[in-house]
């Protein structure tokens, strides 16, 4: 693929209908600033007065954090968008 072409619209998952409501897990390492920043990413993507809502989950033996992040995604597009700029952070370990 060249560097001018266009990437490919992302697809929908199967089973998912837009707008829909999708949850988005990040786990990352304890740490306030981290949760504050892929917070405020996700919310960038969204409307104004769009709903987030997080969830926080320590790992059993505390060296993890499971976030989720619930918003609603207009279409496949916002979806993927939400999805790379919250895995794009370095805080991330692993998302899902």
């Amino acid at each position: 693929m060249s560097a001018d072409a266009e990437k490919p619209a992302p697809q929908a998952p199967a089973g998912l209908v837009y707008p829909c409501e999708f949850p988005l897990k990040a786990i990352v390492r304890p740490n306030a600033e981290t949760e504050q920043r892929l917070v405020e990413l996700a919310r960038g993507q969204l409307a104004e007065g769009a709903m987030l809502e997080v969830s926080r989950r320590p790992s059993s033996g505390g060296k993890y954090l499971s976030l989720t992040l619930n918003f609603v995604a207009e279409d496949a597009a916002h979806l993927q968008r939400v999805i790379d700029v919250v895995c794009a952070d370095p805080g991330v370990v692993l998302a899902l």
